[in-house]
């Protein structure tokens, strides 16, 4: 395994006039550790010291209302303990959550003729949209469900929780409304 270290190296000066110097080594491990382990929730709290660092007040409002959200679910009794900040696909749920929030905001901004309005909530969007993983595109989402259903095979909508139960699609891939949607047209056709 191949190990390499990054030092740097630092004066120290006494009272005495002697100047000694210490040198420091990080490795190289740690910092890959630390990359591999970035989780959606600890990229929202990285930029939202970048963008408090930069000012940038509409992204900043937007990473700490997410990250209020995140804990808000976090301590939420009826989510029970199966809500993990560490987890990517429950961090992703809710942030797909404040995304179809703000998409409701938009149809209801646009049709009271506020097109500012609907404009800070898009923008609000696009910047949620960053910290989602790539998700799956609806021709993605029906191969996968055929494949399950072909497999089960099943027919008929009241087979719809057995396809649901057995599709792999994790909320971080696509919203569960959009997998549930394909897999109830799929079987009432």
């Amino acid at each position: 395994m191949f190990r390499f270290a990054l030092c740097s190296r630092v004066r120290l000066s006494t009272p005495a006039l002697t100047t000694r110097t210490s040198v420091r080594c990080y490795s190289s491990e740690t910092a890959t550790a630390a990359a591999a382990a970035a989780t959606i929730n600890n990229r929202l709290k990285s930029d939202l010291k970048t963008a408090m660092k930069a000012k940038e007040k509409a992204r900043l409002q937007v990473i700490k209302g997410v990250l209020s959200d995140i804990l808000y679910a976090e301590k939420n009794p009826s989510s029970g303990a199966s809500f993990s900040r560490d987890s990517d696909a429950d961090v992703a749920a809710v942030i797909q959550r404040a995304i179809k929030q703000r998409r409701d905001s938009i149809e209801k901004y646009t049709a009271a003729s506020r097109e500012d309005l609907a404009q800070a909530e898009a923008q609000e969007i696009d910047v949620l949209n960053g910290y989602l993983p790539e998700q799956l595109s609806t021709d993605q989402i029906e191969a996968r469900v055929k494949q399950i259903i072909q497999e089960l095979g099943v027919s008929g909508v009241k087979a719809m929780g057995a396809v649901m139960k057995a599709v792999d699609i994790s909320a971080a891939q696509a919203p569960k409304s959009k997998v549930a949607e394909a897999v109830k047209r799929l079987l009432s056709a």
